[in-house]
């Protein structure tokens, strides 16, 4: 597998999703932007040497009078964006998300075999999702009992993504109850596959080795058999996801600044 190869094909289509104008930078630089509701998106900066900070003040100056925040990621070994942290953590930007881009080649061998009880499929009717996006919310964001209308809204979002086909959704069952789960990306050249959790009460089950052998088996395409993921560096999974054979690739880091924030103004 040719990582530096599968590295740029992944960040080739994730600068796909960067379109919109942003401000202007003059001679400090390039950047690609993403404008949100109450965000501006920032990433694949190309700063002149000795003028990050340059940079990253005009991108403050547009947040600052749109009163939006600002969200930067950074690929530190991408050609030119090395130096980028130290401006942005010097521009009162905070770390918001700390990244590993991973990669794996064919099908993925040596998955635990799992007890008789749980079963892996994939997701297909509104309740299951619904159930998913329950889980997902325990999981990722620290939250036993999510609202049934936080719930519902971000169910409802991924409902429509996997009716238009842009992403497929895969759950595990314990005993008939949905404990765990994932999703892949199917409009990307390399697919990514995001999400993967399992309730604390079916950990070290293998739930989650099985979840990815089903998803990737599924996946790739013969002549094309990648697929990436991001971990959270230090996060335990990413032992897991290097012993299915999953290789680093590149960081992928996300900084946020706001104008509400102290110093900002």
């Amino acid at each position: 597998m040719d990582t530096d190869e599968i590295a740029r094909r992944v960040l080739v289509q994730r600068t796909s999703r960067y379109t919109d104008a942003g401000p202007p930078l003059g001679a400090a630089g390039s950047a690609r932007f993403r404008i949100e509701s109450g965000r501006v998106r920032v990433a694949y900066a190309n700063p002149r040497p000795g003028m990050e900070g340059e940079l990253v003040a005009a991108v403050q100056r547009f947040a600052r009078i749109r009163r939006i925040e600002a969200q930067w990621t950074v690929v530190p070994q991408r050609a030119g964006e090395a130096d980028l942290p130290a401006a942005l953590l010097a521009a009162d930007f905070r770390v918001s998300e700390d990244l590993l881009l991973m990669a794996h080649a064919g099908r993925i061998q040596g998955a635990a075999s799992l007890p008789a009880p749980v079963a892996i499929g994939r997701i297909t009717t509104w309740q299951q999702m619904w159930e998913y996006e329950y889980g997902s919310r325990q999981c990722f964001y620290d939250d036993p009992y999510p609202t049934h209308a936080t719930v519902t809204q971000r169910a409802g979002e991924r409902w429509r993504e996997l009716e238009r086909g842009w992403c497929r959704y895969y759950g595990a069952w314990l005993s008939g109850r949905l404990v765990g789960g994932c999703y892949v990306s199917q409009y990307e050249d390399v697919p990514t596959v995001m999400g993967v959790y399992t309730l604390p009460e079916a950990r070290r089950k293998g739930i989650a080795g099985a979840l990815l052998a089903r998803c990737v088996a599924e996946t790739i395409p013969p002549g094309n058999e990648v697929v990436c993921l991001f971990v959270e560096h230090g996060n335990p999974a990413e032992n897991l996801y290097r012993g299915l054979g999953f290789v680093p690739l590149v960081d992928s880091r996300t900084y946020m600044w706001s104008p509400w924030e102290r110093g900002a103004e």
